[in-house]
């Protein structure tokens, strides 16, 4: 959602026409964003199936491509051979000539491609802000709120199926539509055996250990057993209160990620549109996960701090949790050539909606001011 959101933006920059090549696993969560259309590729696609292999980058990839002109050392100062087809290859694993593909000077030679196949895992959106062919229109686009970009792109191209909207609205009936006040726990743990489950568990507890008159929707986690913790704890508190003051609920009961199964992408959808309905969100550092939840929500989420897993004590770093300084997702890459332009990052600079993630010591964001 979030690389397709990203692309969407772009081509609407550059008057393309964006056609999406969902697995099996994806193409029943969606319904069809635009009317009397679709945005599936065709079938008969020559490519289709073709793009994610080594052999089409290396033949298509735009990156290839100026790495060999480069190397042949041809056209010095005219653009590329142009062909009908390139592939920009945006993942985290891209290397410095795909990251090209973000200076302004290569856009021109990419005007003239009939055809672009776009790879990418990433919110890439905030870079188009640094690109100045784009600034004006995007500010034309977006003139008073940076920080909602995602929030108009992704309520605008991702409507839940009616099977997807069906689990969602018969929990949210079930378990929170009379509640005071909703809190989404989103918690991703990417090593239990760096950051122990308990140090975790008494991180989440001190973030909302002030909050009353609650509900809370902890998984969006694999790990049961904060759900069971959480729920324990909360059970014994609303006994010795005589009333249900904290309820905790848990959407599924899935353990592991499980790629490719359509099953269980239709229910992690079905946890973040639930957390998009929260009054609050709480969720882990550099979580995607987490990043779709509050973009969609359009709420700045509370921010769990990463655990310092050197300290032998295990101590829960204080404050444990910040707040975040944007609504927008995290691009949690950046190209080489924004290292020589430091001053993006000052105060005052060329691009003063751009700023450091606050949970990813190389990501970026977009903001509406720099804090």
């Amino acid at each position: 959602m979030l690389s397709i959101s990203s692309s969407f933006l772009y081509a609407l920059l550059t008057n393309r026409v964006l056609l999406v090549d969902f697995g099996p696993d994806m193409v029943d969560l969606f319904c069809e964003p635009f009317h009397n259309s679709t945005w599936f590729l065709p079938r008969d696609f020559t490519f289709k199936g073709r793009a994610n292999t080594p052999e089409f980058r290396e033949t298509y990839s735009l990156g290839k491509l100026l790495r060999r002109e480069e190397e042949e050392e041809e056209q010095k100062k005219e653009m590329p051979y142009v062909a009908s087809l390139l592939q920009l290859f945006l993942s985290y694993d891209n290397d410095d000539y795909d990251k090209l593909f973000f200076k302004s000077e290569t856009q021109p030679l990419l005007e003239k491609v009939p055809w672009l196949v776009l790879r990418s895992d990433q919110y890439f959106a905030p870079y188009l802000f640094l690109m100045p062919c784009f600034r004006a229109e995007l500010d034309r686009m977006f003139p008073d709120d940076k920080e909602t970009v995602f929030h108009h792109l992704g309520r605008y191209l991702f409507s839940p199926s009616n099977q997807v909207w069906g689990h969602i609205t018969g929990f949210y009936d079930a378990y929170l539509a009379k509640a005071d006040r909703r809190i989404g726990l989103q918690i991703r743990v990417f090593s239990l055996d760096k950051t122990p489950a308990s140090l975790i568990l008494s991180q989440v507890i001190n973030c909302i250990q002030e909050e009353s008159r609650i509900i809370i929707l902890p998984n969006a986690s694999l790990f049961g057993q904060f759900y069971t913790e959480l729920n324990k704890m909360y059970k014994e508190w609303n006994e010795k209160a005589g009333a249900t003051v904290v309820g905790v609920y848990r959407t599924n009961h899935e353990e592991i990620q499980v790629l490719g199964s359509s099953s269980h992408n239709m229910k992690a959808l079905v946890d973040i549109y639930l957390l998009s309905m929260c009054d609050v969100l709480v969720t882990s550092p550099r979580s995607t996960f987490g990043y779709v939840a509050h973009g969609l929500a359009g709420l700045t989420p509370w921010i769990l701090q990463s655990q310092d897993i050197e300290d032998e004590e295990q101590r829960v770093k204080e404050p444990a949790c910040r707040r975040g300084v944007s609504k927008e997702p995290c691009l949690q890459f950046h190209a080489n050539y924004y290292d020589t332009n430091p001053d993006h990052r000052e105060p005052g600079g060329p691009v003063p909606v751009i700023m450091d993630c606050e949970d990813f010591q190389y990501g970026l964001k977009l903001v509406n001011r720099r804090v």
